[in-house]
């Protein structure tokens, strides 16, 4: 067993490398026990249909660390991750930098449950979980949280750009985490395409793109 952590330990680390990423070395083991947890709780829930090790710390984890390559971690940035599943692009981006505070936009009920056990099991902070539609969640009375950065990830938002919009701080951005980059006719309502940054998932896991919009 040992063994085994210490191989996927090492797998994470170069992976990361291998996209110019540098892992501080105290957020290693706390990667390792949301790799545990995850596996866990997919047993019983439907967290992530990748399931093998290898293919959940690159396909997911280095993935959504890629997301630092067009989110200034200089900053003590505010981060909303819309449709946060297992908490792919968010708790990977706030384990790497726990300077980052981060928001877990999530409509289901489980992974909302499981959300909240792996921040409070990892120690977490300046972290919360919202179990609600973007919809309701943009529609509340009264602005209580503006972001720095919006991601999303495995979540289909080009009939919600409005809404994305109105949760964005002057100068915030939201970041699209992609296979490919987007189609000529995409919109996002209002917000302007400024930016695509392509990368190669290690291991040959596929191609990616970051596709970052903000106020024209």
């Amino acid at each position: 067993m040992e063994h085994q952590l210490n191989h996927l330990e090492e797998l994470l680390v170069q992976s990361a490398a291998d996209l110019s990423i540098s892992i501080p070395h105290t957020a290693i083991p706390l990667f390792m026990r949301y790799l545990a947890e995850l596996n866990k709780w997919n047993q019983v829930i439907n967290l992530t249909a990748i399931q093998d090790a290898k293919e959940v710390i690159i396909k997911h984890f280095v993935d959504s660390l890629a997301g630092i390559k067009v989110i200034d971690i200089k900053q003590e940035s505010e981060i909303l991750d819309v449709g946060a599943g297992a908490g792919f692009p968010a708790i990977p981006l706030k384990i790497a930098w726990p300077h980052l505070s981060i928001e877990l936009l999530e409509p289901s009920e489980k992974k909302g449950s499981f959300l909240r056990f792996v921040i409070g099991a990892l120690d977490i902070r300046q972290a919360r979980v919202a179990t609600m539609k973007l919809e309701n969640y943009a529609g509340r009375s009264g602005v209580e949280r503006l972001f720095d950065y919006i991601v999303v990830r495995a979540f289909k938002v080009d009939a919600l750009g409005a809404m994305l919009e109105s949760l964005l701080k002057d100068g915030g951005k939201v970041i699209l985490f992609r296979a490919a980059k987007v189609e000529r006719n995409f919109k996002l309502a209002s917000l302007a395409l400024i930016q695509e940054v392509e990368y190669e998932l290690p291991s040959g896991y596929g191609h990616r793109t970051l596709s970052v919009f903000s106020r024209s």
